[in-house]
């Protein structure tokens, strides 16, 4: 309710309406040679200055002054608290305002002025119009006209007093300021003045000068880039920002999280891809760098870090906005190629091999390349540590060629054994598995007997293969495995050559040597080997289970049907009784000759049958 007025005559406050304004239009009723607002409170022993600072103490003398309800003018009040203000609960900080400068809806001056006599008495400013934001009229779907601040600071927030010469010119701007509705930012900030919220809940739970600024700059560059410059753009095109930017921040989280990650995706990386978010996100990154400065948009800042820490390679020692990385979610094959020192190339061919990248990230820059970096910490420790194959020879201690006869006998796999371009790589705790099987049960020796010998050694003496050695050492089949004292490498293990030589060495029954056959027939070298050539004797090459070496051979059964089927005069001879002339003499007489003549192989067969003939 309006109180006792100790002012005659006085006016009445408007809703909405500032002090200032009201304070100015209460001097140019009052005064008409200079009808300043500040010579007004000077004369009524207010202070002009508290009234644009909103000091409680002059409202209320001010109302009490003029008979406005005290309650209703100081909440159209800007209320100066530290660096900035608070109107209707909302927080306002200096950049978010623009209170010094003549701002105004022509079409609502027009409104004021239309039934009055005195128009510089009626025409009010409103406190919406000193909210930057804000740069429509929600009434008339028209944009304010903004005029140039006053040159002389004691005329700032002078709202009549400035006005007074515009006046006769209202219809001319009414008639020249653009069209337009109000944007949903707009609507939006001046609901949120009115106490109507829930519409929009996550903009709700910010500062409104919050809100605003946030959508203001992400619509700038969802309309006009990501390296558009704010002081490039007209009032209409600010409104587009706000509108644009409004339809993605009233989505919350999500809808933000949508237009950062279009930014990423869309962003013409070079060949590197070693652009960081400020590249990346454009003027919305650095808006929340340089242009936001107030505590208020931490909230946000802190979105866009936990956003840039899941889609991009960052890790701890680095920083976003200020703030340290904790931990790392995201690598790329560069940044794990920095961080490994592993060569990109080589790096990327391991995480392909391991599932990690996928084949169309490999062709993607290093820098895009990017992976779940808890989910590649094994792959990432193999590729550190793996080795190429001349650095397996002195990592287990072995040659070159039983390094690689470890290798093609599959004792030691690569890394990834079908990938040719990476079998020459090897991980370093598959060759610590296999010296920890070589040496599980060996027996510390200081000073080896002659009966132990190394591996390399014993295939010498025992003539096998090393792989052979290294299986029964594997699949513990040896009593008996040393090692000398102090070591710990292939080199290093020590085995009974007489144990090798027992599980070695087998038996030749059922195969006959060329020797064995030349003593069982009683016959010569050359008989024999010829009989081998022309295939009367079925020869075969074996390993020798008695020296391990290849050996050519006849099997017993292959032996026994030749003596079954062919003989000597001499071996007829034992047999009958008659001496070898006499049956040549009646094998003659019969017309038998021999079935394998003595100028092929150096000796005279006929067939069991033929001689049974005499």
């Amino acid at each position: 309710m309006p109180t006792a007025t100790r002012l005659r005559p006085t006016l009445a406050h408007v809703a909405g309406e500032t002090p200032t304004s009201f304070v100015s239009r209460l001097a140019q009723l009052h005064l008409s040679c200079e009808p300043s607002a500040r010579y007004f409170c000077a004369d009524m022993g207010l202070s002009f200055g508290d009234l644009v600072k909103g000091r409680p103490e002059t409202l209320a003398t001010l109302a009490d002054l003029s008979g406005a309800d005290p309650a209703k003018l100081a909440s159209e009040a800007f209320r100066r608290v530290g660096e900035g203000h608070v109107f209707k609960g909302e927080p306002f900080p200096g950049q978010s305002l623009l209170r010094t400068a003549l701002r105004f809806c022509p079409a609502c001056l027009l409104d004021d002025c239309s039934k009055s006599s005195r128009p510089e008495t009626v025409a009010h400013g409103r406190a919406i119009w000193s909210i930057a934001s804000i740069r429509t009229c929600p009434d008339h779907g028209m944009g304010f006209v903004e005029i140039e601040r006053p040159t002389c600071p004691s005329k700032a927030h002078d709202f009549a007093y400035l006005l007074k010469p515009l006046l006769p010119d209202l219809e001319d701007l009414a008639e020249q300021a653009p069209r337009r509705p109000a944007s949903g930012l707009e609507t939006y900030a001046l609901d949120r003045l009115a106490g109507r919220i829930g519409f929009s809940p996550w903009l709700d739970g910010l500062p409104l000068h919050v809100g605003m600024a946030i959508c203001e700059s992400i619509g700038m560059v969802d309309r006009y880039g990501r390296e558009v410059r704010a002081n490039t753009l007209t009032q209409a095109e600010w409104v587009d920002a706000g509108e644009s930017g409004f339809g993605i921040a009233s989505l919350g989280v999500a809808g933000i999280q949508a237009f950062m990650d279009g930014l990423i995706q869309t962003y013409p990386y070079s060949r590197s891809a070693t652009e960081g978010p400020q590249a990346v996100l454009g003027r919305w990154f650095k808006f929340l760098a340089f242009g936001a400065p107030h505590k208020d948009f931490d909230v946000v800042r802190d979105l866009v870090v936990d956003f840039m820490i899941q889609r991009m390679p960052f890790g701890p020692g680095e920083t976003i906005l200020g703030r340290p990385v904790e931990r790392r979610v995201l690598h790329s094959v560069r940044s794990a190629s920095l961080e490994m020192q592993v060569h990109p190339k080589r790096l990327s061919k391991i995480l392909h091999a391991a599932g990690v990248l996928s084949t169309e990230q490999m062709e993607l820059p290093y820098g895009n390349a990017t992976f779940d970096a808890a989910a590649a910490v094994t792959t990432l420790a193999d590729a550190v540590d793996g080795l190429f194959m001349t650095e397996v020879e002195p990592y287990i201690g072995a040659g070159r060629v039983q390094t690689k006869l470890l290798v093609d006998a599959s004792i030691i796999e690569p890394m990834f054994p079908k990938r040719p371009d990476l079998d020459h790589l090897f991980r370093r705790r598959d060759l610590d598995a296999f010296l920890d099987r070589l040496f599980a049960d060996a027996v510390p020796v200081g000073e080896a007997d002659a009966d132990m010998a190394d591996i390399q050694k014993a295939v010498k003496r025992v003539c096998c293969s090393t792989i052979e050695i290294v299986r029964l050492v594997l699949d513990r089949k040896l009593a008996w495995v040393g090692r000398r004292t102090g070591e710990r490498s292939f080199a290093a293990l020590l085995v009974r050559v007489s144990e090798i030589r027992s599980l070695m060495r087998g038996s030749m029954e059922g195969w006959l040597t060329a020797r064995t056959i030349e003593t069982t027939m009683r016959t010569t070298t050359k008989v024999v080997r010829n009989l081998m050539e022309c295939g009367y004797l079925k020869a075969e090459v074996i390993v020798s289970p008695l020296n391990r070496c290849p050996v050519t051979v006849v099997s017993q059964t292959s032996f026994d049907q030749f003596r079954s089927e062919y003989a000597t005069l001499f071996e007829e001879m034992e047999t009958t009784g008659i001496h070898f002339r006499e049956i040549k003499r009646r094998l003659t007489a019969l017309g038998l000759e021999p079935s394998i003549e003595r100028e092929v192989v150096g000796a005279a067969f006929y067939r069991r049958s033929d001689l049974r003939r005499i």
